[in-house]
């Protein structure tokens, strides 16, 4: 434990550490809801765009206006065409003449590249959709015909409250990876400097003649960065709470729901975070120790943060596959443990999963500890400078 303090001691010291374990963090959640609370707002605010009739369609621009778009005109479908290619129009609808049957065709211009234009399209879908429903109530009542024949077949969502009530869509969607990442890059900011670090600036002699066994040098090393790393992992949820609660721009789009984490949740997911950022921080002492000087060091973290990084990004869909609920999924590390906490959020903890996730983990956690005690009691690798 005095090693572990002493390197707790120097890390608390270190501006470095205390920028890129914590405040980077906190500062990267809170503009990740601004800007995710941006985009929602934006892709609403494309389905009420301004749409561009060729012509007047009086009729129509009410039905539009009444759905919430403003509705411009053109004189010919070529200057809509101007419009669009250079960015000033999503949208251009030209009318047809009514065919035989009188039913009225309207073309719709738009660049198919442009997300904005394609949600415009949609929302002009929807209220055509809406309008063609009102008029065939209209024709059927007319003919004495009841008004459920319009819709022949009628689906009702029965929403059905399954587990605990859990976080919002957004957060489930994003924080288990934020949690799993900066548990890993948390600790990797500093971890080149644990040992690496010690070999290029001749310190590393002073620790091994210390009355200290090199045991017990690895494990307070391991114990003092896993500790910052639990905390660098952490950092995320601080700056979702301050974004709750100082009531950011954009930040009702991702709390209206509520922060939506409950005591389960955070419990779970404390128990799932403790055997992994061991892990991660067994490994990183690892790789420092093998490391001749920090800039080698620094090069096996990056291809290190790369196997982390790729099965957290998966925990984000791994919602819109069915993979997310099968067994051997929890064997899978890094990935097993996004998942679990994912299922926490929304409040659908399965203990066999969490269990076995936790096992899995605690035993490569041991592994990397042996593997770190291994290299570090070498003298050959001691030495590599």
């Amino acid at each position: 434990m005095k090693v572990a303090r002493k390197e707790l001691t120097e890390m608390a010291r270190d501006k470095r550490v205390k920028f890129g374990a914590f405040v980077m963090p906190i500062f990267l959640v809170l503009m990740m809801v601004q800007l995710f609370g941006f985009i929602i707002g934006a892709a609403k605010g494309a389905v009420k765009s301004t749409v561009y009739f060729v012509g007047e369609q009086a009729e129509l621009a009410k039905t539009f206006q009444t759905a919430g778009m403003t509705v411009k005109t053109v004189p010919t479908i070529d200057e809509g065409v101007k419009l669009i290619k250079a960015e000033q129009a999503k949208l251009v609808l030209a009318f047809k003449p009514p065919t035989a049957d009188g039913q009225i065709q309207i073309e719709g211009y738009y660049d198919p590249k442009q997300q904005m234009a394609q949600i415009a399209l949609s929302g002009i879908q929807q209220a055509l959709a809406q309008q063609n429903k009102l008029l065939l109530v209209e024709t059927l009542k007319s003919k004495s015909i009841p008004e459920a024949a319009a819709e022949h077949v009628k689906l009702i969502p029965k929403p059905v409250e399954v587990g605990q009530k859990g976080a919002g869509e957004l957060i489930v969607g994003f924080l288990p990876y934020l949690i799993v990442l900066f548990a890993f890059s948390g600790g990797m900011s500093m971890a080149s400097d644990l040992v690496a670090g010690e070999k290029d600036k001749n310190t590393l002699e002073t620790l091994l003649i210390s009355p200290v066994g090199r045991n017990q040098i690895v494990l307070g090393k391991v114990i003092s960065l896993a500790v910052v790393c639990f905390l660098s992992s952490f950092s995320c949820v601080v700056g979702l709470v301050l974004a709750s609660v100082l009531k950011l721009p954009g930040s009702e789009e991702m709390f209206k729901n509520g922060f939506g984490v409950t005591g389960v949740a955070a419990g779970t997911i404390i128990l799932l975070q403790v055997p992994m950022v061991i892990m991660f921080a067994s490994v990183l002492i690892a790789i420092s120790t093998f490391a001749r000087n920090p800039r080698e060091a620094q090069t096996y973290l990056a291809l290190v943060n790369f196997i982390v990084i790729m099965p957290a990004v998966f925990s984000q869909v791994i919602g819109l596959t069915d993979l997310g609920s099968k067994l051997w999924i929890n064997a899978v590390p890094v990935l097993n443990s996004a998942n679990n906490i994912r299922n926490a959020l929304l409040g659908k903890t399965d203990w066999l999963a969490v269990s076995i996730t936790f096992g899995v983990s605690a035993v490569l956690a041991a592994i990397a500890i042996w593997i770190a005690v291994y290299l570090f009691s070498r003298e050959e690798v001691l030495i590599r400078i």
